[in-house]
């Protein structure tokens, strides 16, 4: 029985549905949730928690499941997103798809949320959302990642939010002497880890088939996916991995050019020993005492500073290269892919000295072999060279990477796609610092696509936008089914080999092609394999 009290505003698929009425409520491990009900009988349950709140001495800890809670929680609202510095490129379209300015920040953020349209007993396909930032910002809350639209299409989606950057990827010494198993800094991956387990224990009860998970994410959130791949701590908690623009692949000694170098828990332990020391603290309880505005305020010599997965040995045993290499992987059927204009969206060097510059001093004997990939005559052309350097050494290759070491060393499909569809971004838009220019199919540009919620609403979406996005959420709902993303009506999507043309080109038109930067990405294979740190 449902109640008609409540109708609030929600972001949706197609413009902004209403919610009409108070959904059940659902036992959980942690107690009854009660959510509302949308149109098309979604139920939405919002900001359930998933482990206690990692504050005070619970900081920079592992997670602990969530306490129990009197009554019926009143999952109607997202709960807060995790503390972060402020997004990248301030007020702009970026805040509005993945940031959600009007959700409050807080340490206390470990929550998650469900849609769903099915009933305790039904299991349905589960798929698990790892919202992207880079590992030091974004939220599940973002209005692009509203999962009433997917809900629909058969599936129950589940989102939820985990510790960024210096909160959540902090190593150090002291930290690694009280871990029981001797360690720090992947306190994030470690929230994703429990929120899959929330995920076994309590799907049931929405609908879902806990023994039918798939985790899929973009950009953070698929390299988060390529390492939860990698971890033996989430063996079990899911059958299926998507992995959109981000991978985990990088060469293991740092100042390379390609992906995000993961460092080992020594060198994780001695950047975070130059936090400690900035912030005069003399013991964890100091670091503990600090407010988290504090924590966030210390200057650091990059962005990711304290703000990266650490190869530790518990979490993650090894680089990817080598526990793929090596088939040591959660052998599952994984989809992977990337845009077209990955870089278009990030900075780029503004001037043809700068560029040949950063070139010769980063890739040292490589470099005359990169400026004929990555030709560049004037100021105009560098702009976009180091664009399409970008596209492919922090997006494409790590992974292409995964998914051609998985197509090699396990047993499972392995499924690629290239997306080049231009959503119709407005020239004035500004998305970090490219204000004015076509942005392509940018970092982020299949997103509408995938979830079916046509954000930012201004733009002038088309009846082919539309199409294409029943397109993409079949294939993606059919992958999360059953581990294969065909089915009827749609363009057959080969098994991947990366030698052959095997990978689903999706534009106006889909069909299957070679895939993308052959040349390019063989460059950066020779970069990887001859890498031996900065000069």
């Amino acid at each position: 029985m449902r109640h008609i009290t409540l109708a609030c505003a929600i972001a949706g698929g197609l413009g902004a549905t209403i919610a009409t009425a108070n959904a059940d409520p659902i036992k959980t491990s942690g107690g009854l949730v009660s959510g509302v009900t949308l149109p098309g009988s979604v139920e939405a349950y919002k900001g359930i928690p998933y482990a206690k709140p990692p504050v005070g001495d619970l900081r920079w800890r592992a997670p602990e499941p969530a306490s129990p809670w009197p009554g019926t929680l009143a999952a109607t609202a997202f709960g807060p997103i995790c503390f972060q510095p402020p997004p990248l490129g301030g007020h702009s379209f970026f805040t509005e798809l993945f940031f959600n300015p009007m959700t409050p920040m807080s340490e206390d953020c470990l929550t998650l949320n469900v849609w769903t349209t099915a009933r305790a007993g039904d299991r349905r396909p589960v798929m698990v959302w790892i919202p992207g930032g880079g590992f030091r910002g974004g939220s599940a809350a973002g209005a692009i990642y509203d999962g009433a639209v997917l809900a629909r299409k058969g599936v129950v989606l589940v989102s939820f939010n985990y510790r960024l950057w210096k909160l959540g990827f902090l190593a150090l010494h002291e930290l690694s002497q009280e871990s029981p198993h001797h360690v720090s800094g992947n306190y994030g991956l470690l929230d994703q880890i429990a929120a899959l387990r929330w995920v076994k224990s309590n799907i049931a009860a929405f609908g879902g088939n806990p023994d039918n998970v798939t985790i899929f994410g973009q950009s953070a959130g698929s390299t988060s996916a390529n390492f939860l791949m990698s971890s033996p701590l989430a063996k079990g908690l899911f059958e299926h991995v998507i992995g959109e623009s981000g991978g985990g692949f990088a060469p293991t000694k740092p100042g390379s050019m390609l992906g995000r170098f993961t460092p080992t828990l020594a060198d994780g332990e001695a950047t975070g020993a130059k936090l400690m020391t900035a912030l005069k603290a003399k013991t964890l309880a100091d670091m503990r005492a600090k407010t988290a505005e504090q924590i966030l305020a210390v200057p650091s010599s990059d962005r990711f500073e304290s703000g990266l997965p650490v190869t530790d040995g518990y979490v993650l045993t090894a680089p990817m290269q080598d526990v793929f290499g090596r088939g040591q992987q959660n052998d599952v059927p994984l989809l992977a892919g990337s845009n077209s204009d990955e870089g278009s969206n990030f900075p780029s060097f503004r001037t043809l000295a700068a560029f040949r510059e950063d070139a010769r001093k980063t890739l040292g004997p490589f470099a005359d072999e990169f400026f004929t990939l990555y030709p560049a005559a004037d100021d105009a052309q560098a702009r976009r060279a180091s664009e399409h350097a970008v596209r492919d050494t922090r997006i494409g290759w790590p992974n292409f990477e995964w998914a051609k070491t998985q197509a090699r060393t396990g047993h499972a499909k392995t499924f690629y796609y290239y997306f080049s569809h231009h959503p119709s971004a407005q020239p004035n838009e500004n998305y970090v610092e490219n204000l004015g220019k076509d942005l392509g199919a940018y970092h982020g540009a299949e997103l509408a696509y995938v979830f079916g919620n046509f954000v930012p609403r201004r733009w002038p979406w088309t009846d082919a936008d539309r199409k294409l996005s029943e397109t993409m959420q079949q294939y993606w709902v059919n992958f999360a089914s059953n581990g294969d993303p065909n089915g009827p009506g749609l363009p057959p999507w080969p098994v991947f080999d990366s030698a052959k043309d095997s990978v689903l080109h999706i534009d106006g038109a889909i069909s299957a092609g070679p895939p993308p930067y052959r040349q390019n990405y063989a460059f950066w294979d020779k970069v990887a394999a001859g890498w031996k740190g900065p000069e």
